[in-house]
């Protein structure tokens, strides 16, 4: 195993730095994946594990380092903090919580946290800033800690690739720009000066484990943004790049983004051949990473891309008009044996969605082996707690006649989604 460890920053991870990298900003993008059980891991063992675990996943004690175009990572920063918090939380939103959307310091560390909860349930929560990695990495991080606490060897995630290093993508294949899609959601009246970026988000966790969650959510979303008109609705779904580099075990932000248009009539078995039909012909690989503009973006002191990332988002906040009308991200069906140990066993495991800066809603769905956890996430400038309250109640209750009313598509998207 190697003893050091670097990687350039690639454009992705630039771009959630800019959304602050210091403790003093506020609002930064943040990975946070949340394991709910029964027990108390001892602290000693959390904290031996952090360790080890950070061995093996070298860029959970990385630092940012470097200047102009040769910014890089460097695990030369501190260890992820461990904590432990007595608190009889709920796993809900909740104002003042300092185990989540806290800020992380890029520059000195750390730049991820692990976070054990105690009450009447425990929750150990895993925390990131989202220049490190994204969730797939984040889970990745997880399951390794919980291997090592079971005293198994992880795997090295050691690879230098980045989001540059994949293949070209097709630009033929992205749909044309929509620039003013409906939303889920009635949206609030925005005053343009008191623009809040703080999210308001909701668990909403249904029994058992459905194979099709993911294109009931959509379908459900899409029939809510289109309410009684006709045409379609455009959603974005995040997926995986790994599945274009095999050989690398790496937990960096390699994400793509397809653009699915939903129709009237459109069932299960449609949208499956919508969706590989754009994986097929390759709409999720990037296409100006490597173009001089996005080269020219290392050039400008993260300081510089701060300010204009909060300029960007208090005009998008304040006249609000969306390219499309949610982003939907799967985790994929997880084994609760792979998040339990000795002293803790997992119940259920479910992510919060990063802010939701470039689309009206976020939902996060993750399956496991009793039920399947949606976590919907969305601005508080443009939705209050009651209109959330009722978005969710109004999906559930969509996803619930999807189910009594189509047939079974076997579909195997967990895959697909998460390379």
């Amino acid at each position: 195993m190697k003893t050091s460890y670097t990687r350039r920053l690639s454009l992705a991870d630039l771009t959630y730095a800019a959304s602050g990298y210091r403790l003093k900003h506020k609002n930064q993008l943040l990975c946070q994946l949340i394991v709910r059980g029964v027990g108390r891991i001892p602290e000693h063992r959390m904290l031996d594990a952090a360790a080890e675990v950070s061995r093996y996943c070298p860029i959970m004690r990385s630092r940012l380092k470097g200047f102009w175009f040769a910014k890089y990572w460097s695990a030369s920063g501190p260890l992820p903090r461990v904590r432990t918090v007595n608190l009889d939380w709920d796993g809900q939103c909740q104002e003042g919580l300092d185990f989540i959307d806290t800020p992380l310091d890029l520059m000195v560390g750390p730049v991820a946290e692990i976070v054990q909860v105690v009450g009447r349930s425990t929750y150990i929560v895993f925390r990131a800033h989202h220049a490190v990695t994204d969730g797939i990495g984040m889970l990745e991080f997880a399951q390794a800690f919980f291997k090592v606490l079971n005293g198994a060897e992880p795997v090295y995630y050691g690879s230098p690739v980045i989001l540059e290093k994949m293949p070209p993508g097709n630009l033929a294949a992205i749909p044309p720009s929509v620039s003013a899609a409906p939303t889920p959601y009635p949206l609030a009246e925005v005053d343009p000066e008191r623009v809040r970026r703080e999210r308001i988000w909701r668990q909403l966790t249904l029994p058992g484990n459905d194979k099709k969650i993911l294109l009931k959510v959509m379908l459900a979303l899409s029939a809510m943004a289109r309410g009684k008109d006709s045409g379609a609705v455009r959603l974005h779904m995040p997926v995986s790049l790994r599945r274009y580099v095999p050989s690398e075990n790496t937990l960096a932000n390699l994400f793509g983004m397809l653009r699915i248009d939903i129709n009237v009539g459109d069932d299960e078995k449609v949208l499956v051949k919508k969706i590989k039909g754009a994986m097929a012909d390759r709409q999720e690989l990037p296409i100006a990473v490597n173009s001089v503009t996005s080269k020219l973006a290392f050039a400008f002191p993260l300081l510089v891309l701060h300010m204009l990332e909060k300029l960007a988002i208090k005009r998008l906040l304040g006249r609000p008009r969306f390219r499309c009308s949610a982003t939907t991200s799967y985790g994929g069906t997880l084994s609760l044996q792979s998040f339990s140990t000795e002293h803790f066993t997992a119940k259920t495991v479910f992510g919060i969605p990063v802010s939701p800066l470039g689309t009206p809603l976020m939902v996060a769905i993750m399956s496991n082996e009793n039920s399947t956890e949606i976590v919907v996430s969305a601005n508080r400038t443009l939705i209050s707690d009651e209109s959330m309250d009722q978005l969710v109640q109004q999906l559930q209750t969509l996803i619930a006649g999807y189910g009594t009313r189509s047939r079974t598509t076997k579909t195997e998207l967990q895959a697909v989604v998460n390379g």
